[in-house]
């Protein structure tokens, strides 16, 4: 069944409420207004590592983007002094990531209000709908994935 224009409209206007508008709204929460969502979730990311050395190269992976997408926002956290880098000993192109204790208190104050605000969303939507729904986009976006290819 092929797609109508009031179907197009739809899928623009849903992504517009949706995807921008919860990234917008999760970064205002942050309580650092030079941190963007997305240098959040590279902290996200160097956090999970826990003491497993983390490379930009891996978060990229992570996040499926470029690692000139990630390494822009990396700069930034080292230049606000919220992540640190080591170089390998072997290697010394190689580069590991971790938080510093800024950082981690950032990390974890910000983890705190996404975590209660998921809550909330789980709560009033229902958990199992709530990640039936996230699974439903997943879905979707990895077919879109490979019609792009």
């Amino acid at each position: 069944m092929k797609m109508k224009q009031a179907d197009i409209t739809f899928i623009a206007q849903t992504y517009n409420k949706s995807l921008k508008l919860i990234g917008s709204l999760l970064e205002s929460k942050i309580s650092d207004p030079r941190v963007s969502f997305d240098m959040f979730m590279i902290m996200h990311f160097i956090e999970e590592a826990g003491s497993e050395p983390i490379t930009l190269s891996e978060i990229a992976d992570a996040q499926e983007v470029t690692k000139s997408a990630i390494s822009r926002k990396v700069g930034t956290l080292l230049d606000l002094g919220l992540i640190e880098q080591e170089s390998d000993r072997v290697d010394r192109r190689k580069k590991y990531l971790s938080l510093t204790t800024k950082g981690h208190d950032l990390y974890k104050e910000n983890d705190k209000v996404f975590r209660d605000m998921l809550n909330e969303v789980s709560d009033k939507f229902g958990k199992d709908d709530f990640l039936k729904t996230l699974e439903h986009v997943n879905s979707i976006l990895e077919i879109i994935k490979k019609t792009a290819e």
